[in-house]
């Protein structure tokens, strides 16, 4: 007889592990161009995420991402809290956890902090959004939101465009005078803080809609956004003129089975306004060279992106890599098994 002994590991990352990982912007971008091409060509297991809704108890809530990636060949579920009170107790809204898995045997390769992840896959969507979607030449920025991550957002813009001026609309004043405070001394643009959206908006060439309204409140209004601008958009509650998607020339969103399941213009899914033939294209279709992105410096284009795992697990992986390349992390033993 012969004993085999099996034993399961995996590397955990904390914040400050995952933080000192994190690739340049222009790499991040490279590799969530990555995810978004294998989705837009089906390379991917994607399913709808799920919530657990606490909003009426704690105002906040989980959303549940789980997906497979093919040509990387990895599997991962990211769970992320998003609480509006956080602030109040020195808290980032939005706290995520990311775990990832060897997908042929269901054992986990890592359990990482993805709370920056989260920031950057998101700001990393965005730009790429824009890259194909924005007038090349776009040049001055109205963002919505100062939240965790309007920061990355602009970052990853000012990476892509030559930015002259950033305007930061948000509902806190500090918070929105911190961020301009921050961006002008890092990214040396010039960035001013608004009380009003319509001074963010008026004559921005790239609009991004980053609020966590409580309640729908039309903050965008269409007749605000210039001809060849782009308004991308990705809060929850519906911030934007329902005219604005349904008169834009085009309408792109990352996953029209999710967007069929809630989120910003999700209302006018359910009214039956908005329908998948309206829709221009899914943002991978574009980056895998399916459909093609914008086609006139005139045109008006909305963008919407609910976020989907497989942004996740790709710069996760990526993370992962670094990781196991610097030996950074804790290994933690799952389990081990001896049998005859």
């Amino acid at each position: 007889m012969r004993l085999v002994t099996t034993r399961v590991a995996f590397r955990f990352l904390s914040r400050a592990d995952v933080e000192q990982l994190v690739p340049p912007v222009a790499e991040v971008l490279d590799v969530v161009e990555t995810g978004l091409a294998a989705h837009g060509r089906r390379q991917v297991v994607l399913p709808p995420k799920s919530h657990i809704h606490l909003d009426d108890r704690f105002n906040g809530h989980f959303n549940v991402l789980p997906g497979y990636v093919e040509p990387i060949d990895t599997a991962g579920v990211k769970v992320v809290g998003d609480f509006v009170d956080n602030y109040q107790r020195g808290l980032p809204s939005e706290v995520a956890l990311l775990t990832l898995y060897d997908p042929a045997t269901g054992v986990p390769r890592a359990v990482m902090d993805a709370t920056v992840l989260t920031w950057l896959r998101t700001a990393a969507v965005t730009a790429i959004g824009a890259r194909r979607l924005a007038r090349p030449d776009a040049a001055v920025v109205g963002h919505l939101g100062a939240r965790g991550t309007a920061l990355s957002n602009l970052r990853a813009l000012a990476a892509c465009f030559p930015l002259r001026e950033i305007r930061i609309a948000s509902r806190r004043a500090a918070t929105r005078d911190a961020l301009a405070a921050r961006i002008a001394d890092e990214l040396g643009v010039t960035a001013r803080a608004v009380e009003r959206v319509d001074e963010a908006v008026d004559g921005a060439d790239i609009v991004v809609e980053s609020t966590r309204l409580e309640r729908p409140e039309i903050l965008i209004r269409s007749g605000d956004v210039k001809p060849g601008a782009l308004v991308v958009t990705y809060g929850w509650v519906m911030a934007v003129d329902p005219a604005l998607p349904l008169s834009a020339d085009k309408l792109v969103v990352d996953d029209w089975a999710q967007c069929r399941q809630g989120g910003q213009l999700h209302p006018l899914i359910e009214n039956g306004q908005l329908t998948r033939a309206r829709v221009h294209a899914e943002i991978g279709e574009i980056v895998a060279g399916l459909r093609p992105g914008r086609t006139s410096p005139d045109e008006r284009i909305v963008f919407w992106h609910r976020g989907f795992a497989i942004s996740d697990i790709v710069l996760g992986q990526r993370i992962l890599d670094r990781a196991e390349a610097r030996g950074v992390g804790q290994m933690l033993t799952l389990l081990e098994t001896g049998a005859e």
